[in-house]
């Protein structure tokens, strides 16, 4: 048995999820025990760093990259008996990411930031951080990279689920019957281009959708939907991932710029409408033998979405309300699995999802100083 924290903070920028994970054997198919959650939100002024790190100088970044192992440390130490941890998984927050279907002939790279030193000299336990580098270096896509912990944590009767992660983007994970089965991706904007609206529409009070109160007061625009449909990432041939590269704010600013005329009510409801058209469109038409969609991710909780993927699909869509697959714990679930998996030497990446030559143990360890 172990005990392993893991932390994300997500491309929204809204705060860090942590959760203290019990794995019977992280090398075993298992649903782990969840022992505890903590969100902490992240200032108004943080949140407007992250929503554009590219425009930030080289000096910011690396005083966010301490900032965040600072704020990261406080969200674990919320966390109930989070002593008791062997190990913590940080995944940083992601600044920049460009697989080797966005570079092309160019080197591939990916950059999160967040000093995983720091962070394990706070919490006096060891921290893995850095955990798509592995990956891509072996030609993968570095993403998506929780595929192996959503076959893990689904009990072999359930095979046929698709998990779909509706962060900032939205990536699926098809459960197949065998490590080998599982087939995942991203599908394109999940709440990026929602949550960058709903700031436009509200003058810059909310920082997304609160409730669907926005979105729920608009229809989608077929002509708005369709010409998001069209961006080059949706003809992309899998594995393939995607960002803020491809949907953050400078996107967000160009589509209201072409649709200025449709009110911002009708342009969050198409929005919302991409998202759960991208997931649907997936589930029916790029995969066979889905019998189940479980919504999770911080989007999950998006009363709109899950309505609109009812509406569209021909199987149950489904949200947990707790375990390892709720919507607020799964990401760092999947953390702290591979941060288990890590200090093993274990790997987690699944080759033939994100086209990396090999398997790879993913991340480097940050060893504390004895105390």
């Amino acid at each position: 048995m172990m005990r392993a924290i893991g932390l994300m903070s997500g491309t929204s920028g809204d705060g860090v999820d942590a959760v203290l994970l019990e794995l019977d054997d992280p090398d075993r198919r298992h649903v782990p025990r969840v022992l505890g959650h903590v969100h902490h939100p992240f200032p108004d002024a943080l949140r407007d760093q992250l929503r554009e790190p590219e425009r930030l100088p080289v000096s910011e970044l690396s005083a966010l990259g301490h900032g965040l192992a600072h704020r990261y440390a406080e969200a674990v130490r919320a966390l109930p008996d989070w002593v008791s941890a062997d190990v913590c998984g940080m995944h940083g927050q992601t600044v920049w990411h460009c697989p080797p279907s966005v570079a092309g002939d160019g080197p591939a790279h990916t950059l999160q930031i967040g000093s995983s030193g720091a962070l394990a000299e706070q919490l006096g336990i060891p921290v893995v951080g850095d955990m798509r580098s592995a990956d891509i270096v072996h030609g993968g896509e570095g993403a998506p990279i929780a595929p192996l912990a959503h076959w893990m944590f689904t009990p072999e009767s359930h095979t046929g689920r698709l998990v779909v992660n509706v962060g900032g983007i939205a990536n699926v994970t098809f459960v197949g019957a065998t490590r080998q089965d599982v087939i995942a991706t991203d599908v394109g904007p999940g709440m990026m281009i929602v949550d960058a609206l709903a700031h436009r529409a509200s003058a810059g009070e909310l920082a997304y959708d609160r409730d669907g109160t926005l979105s729920e007061q608009g229809t989608a625009d077929p002509e708005v939907v369709e010409h998001v449909l069209s961006h080059p990432f949706f003809s992309r041939s899998t594995p393939r991932s995607t960002g803020r590269e491809d949907f953050g704010a400078p996107y967000v600013a160009q589509l209201c710029t072409q649709f200025g005329d449709r009110s911002h009510a009708d342009l969050l409801a198409s929005a919302l409408q991409i998202t759960a058209r991208g997931i649907v469109d997936v589930a029916t038409h790029a995969l066979s033998g889905v019998n189940e969609i479980v919504l999770t991710g911080g989007g999950a909780l998006h009363p709109g979405l899950c309505d609109r993927d009812t509406a569209l699909a021909a199987c149950s869509v489904v949200v947990h309300d707790d375990g390892p697959l709720a919507p607020q714990h799964h990401e760092p679930a999947a953390m702290a699995l591979i941060a288990a998996r890590t200090l093993g030497r274990l790997p987690s990446n699944l080759p033939h999802v994100t086209g990396a030559r090999q398997a790879a143990v993913l991340g480097h360890v940050c060893w504390p100083t004895p105390r």
